[in-house]
Parts: C-alpha cells; structure tokens; sequence
C-alpha cells in the first residue's frame, strides 16, 4: 500500500507542477504547501475549540484528521512527506523542528513514529470529544421522546 500511495502521489506531483522541471524545486514546493495546510489543521483546531465552537467545523476537522490518520497508519507515515524526501533527496519532515528542539537526531524511523503517535492521538481527543458533544446533544431529545411516549401511554410497566 505504501509503495503503490507513494508512486501514486508523485506522479500527481508531476501532473499538477507540470511547468517545473526541476525535481528538487518541486519537492521543495511540495513541502511548503505540506507545511502551511499541516498548520493550518492546527489553526483550525484551535480556532474551533477557542473562538469558533461550531460542531459543524469541529466535525469538518475531525473527519479531515481522521483522514490524514487513516492515510498514516495504512502507508506507515504521511505519503506527501516521503514523496517531499525522494523528490529533494534529504530526510526532513514536518517534525524535524519539532525533534531538534527536544535534543534528537530526526531519523526517518524517529519522525514517523512521532507523527504516527500524535496524529492518533489528536484523533483520539477530538473523537471523543465529538462524540460527548453528541451525547449531550442528543439526551435532551432522547428524553423528550421518552417523555411522549409516557404521555401517549405506549410504555408498559410493570405496576
């Protein structure tokens, strides 16, 4: 899966940048946009917890995690940064900054497991968060309808 999802994404990478001929160019601009949409999910997340608590946009993130988890754990890691490294040649990903800034020496091996383990557990958090907000969405129509069929009295108890 990972081998076919890498070769798949790179030849999408020369079909999209088909103006740039240089390998190293594009890996480069690749990784830029990596870059600005990973923190921008980020923002969003964030943002929908702070200033924007919409359950529409917090389930918009949520789902999109969920993809971007589902694509790391099923390819071993993320498939846009193994494409960034074979185009440009080096071993640098989204966490490097992230590893260096804790004293470690960003390995391939390293990196993946760092984003494999934060990504699930980003999932992890919203989901359930997600799914506590739906419960408590969803108890004061439970118990409402509770409350009809009582009136309407189509439960039978045993009195």
């Amino acid at each position: 899966m990972e081998a076919f999802a890498t070769e798949w994404a790179e030849w999408a990478v020369h079909k999209i940048m088909f103006w740039e001929e240089d390998p190293i160019r594009k890996g480069k601009i690749l990784r830029y946009i990596h870059n600005f949409l990973s923190n921008t999910l980020i923002v969003l997340i964030i943002v929908s917890h702070t200033l924007y608590p919409a359950f529409w946009l917090q389930t918009l993130i949520l789902f999109a995690c969920l993809l971007v988890w589902l694509q790391h754990i099923a390819c071993n890691g993320c498939v846009v940064s193994k494409v960034e490294q074979k185009l440009i040649g080096d071993y640098e990903s989204f966490v490097t900054p992230i590893l260096e800034a804790f004293h470690q020496k960003p390995t391939p091996e390293l990196a993946t497991v760092f984003v494999i383990v934060g990504s699930t557990l980003v999932v992890f958090l919203l989901g359930l968060e997600w799914l506590a907000r739906v419960h408590h969405k969803l108890l004061p129509l439970a118990s409402l309808l509770w409350l009809r069929v009582k009136q309407n009295g189509i439960v039978y108890t045993q009195e």
